[in-house]
């Protein structure tokens, strides 16, 4: 009996102290939650890295960095074999040249035919008006005060014939005498000769004048505005060539944005051949060589973002009271042995995931975690280092 008494008093105390002991952790968990227990996050350092590949297939010609280098944005890195390439290019100059050449060809030709035709229409115009008045007057005969001027250039003319004749009948008598060379009498027969010559026009003008134009000078005038009219004709449909040449310059223009095109992709193909850094960093890793060929897209090398490094922590919902975009903290580095400053940089929206799964006990809920994503401000920190981010409770950190 003694023993089994022994036995219920060693069992009562080893459940007393269960008891007592879960009672501890229970309250323990508890205030930690409350904000009186501290607790520590820990991750690894990540940094932007940028896989870099060429846009155009081809063979590697020459690699101008190596792994661990430092390069700056815009430096040249490596370089695709591109003499095919060239090639196509010049080939495409030359074709946009001789477009642009055609073009202004065919501008030429629009300028000239435009300014020919122009002028030979109004050249046209002109005769067939000429033509048609000429005409017109001959059927309406002489105006009176056109006779009465061919009157007066008939007197005036028998006038000058007279006095001619009279001077050249003296230098006959004169030159008989010796007293004057035989030129000058050939001179006053030269004078006769002109002055008669136009009485008799005038004379036979102002008979047709007055009687007015014979039937075939009508028919004579008439063939004459007729063919004035066809030429007017014929110039006016030569403007139509303006017309045929301008559309000459919209297809020289439309060949010259063709040709400009494709040199524009040949000289995108040949600029493609070199990889440029597009960020300043260190070259972390080299994934081909001299001489292999490589596929449009596959990755070359890989550049470290130089001065961006960060962490991700995965908080605790009671810790984020506190953490606020833009605000300062420190991070413990236990490779370094020593804080780091950093920014917090972006706070998740949402939580990612439950660290702690609610009980059947009164008050119990899920705790979930949230990430927080940190910019880390030393330069001594390496991608890989792991850091500690020490916080308090309810969001008050240490």
């Amino acid at each position: 009996m003694r023993e089994n008494k022994k036995m219920m008093v060693g069992l009562v105390g080893f459940l007393a102290a269960i008891v007592l002991l879960g009672g501890y952790l229970l309250f323990s968990e508890k205030n930690s939650y409350a904000g009186g227990s501290a607790k520590q996050v820990t991750a690894v350092v990540e940094g932007t890295e940028v896989d870099l590949a060429f846009k155009v297939p081809g063979t590697i010609d020459k690699i101008d960095v190596k792994e661990g280098d430092k390069v700056v944005e815009g430096q040249l890195l490596a370089v695709l074999g591109s003499a095919e390439i060239a090639a196509k290019r010049d080939q495409a100059a030359a074709a946009y040249q001789l477009a642009q050449a055609k073009l202004e060809q065919a501008k030429k030709g629009v300028s000239v035919t435009s300014g020919s035709s122009d002028a030979t229409v109004k050249q046209a115009q002109a005769a067939l008006q000429a033509a048609q008045a000429n005409l017109q007057a001959n059927k309406n005969g002489a105006r009176p005060e056109e006779i009465a001027q061919l009157k007066g250039k008939l007197q005036a003319t028998k006038t000058a014939r007279d006095l001619a004749q009279t001077n050249m009948k003296r230098m006959e008598d004169l030159l008989k005498e010796g007293a004057i060379p035989k030129i000058k009498l050939e001179e006053s027969q030269a004078e006769f000769e002109k002055y008669s010559a136009e009485y008799t026009a005038t004379q036979e003008q102002l008979n047709m004048a007055q009687k007015g134009a014979r039937p075939e000078q009508i028919e004579a005038l008439t063939a004459q505005v007729n063919q004035a009219n066809a030429a007017y004709q014929n110039a006016i449909a030569g403007l139509g060539q303006v017309g045929l040449r301008e559309s000459d310059v919209k297809s020289a223009e439309a060949g010259v944005k063709q040709a400009k095109g494709a040199l524009d992709e040949a000289e995108a193909y040949l600029r493609n051949t070199q990889m440029i850094a597009p960020v300043s960093g260190i070259v972390k890793s080299i994934s081909s060589q001299k001489g292999e060929l490589v596929a449009q897209g596959s990755s070359i090398m890989t550049i470290q973002v130089e001065n961006d490094k960060f962490v991700k922590m995965y908080v605790d919902e009671n810790q984020l009271g506190n953490i606020k975009v833009g605000e300062k903290t420190t991070l413990f580095v236990p490779s370094l042995n020593k804080e780091v400053n950093a920014t917090v940089q972006m706070v998740a929206p949402a939580a990612d995931f439950a660290t702690k799964k609610a009980t059947q006990e009164l008050n119990s809920r899920d705790l979930r975690a949230f990430q927080v994503k940190l910019q880390v401000e030393d330069i001594d920190v390496r991608p890989g280092f792991t850091v500690e981010w020490h916080l308090k409770g309810a969001g008050a950190r240490e």
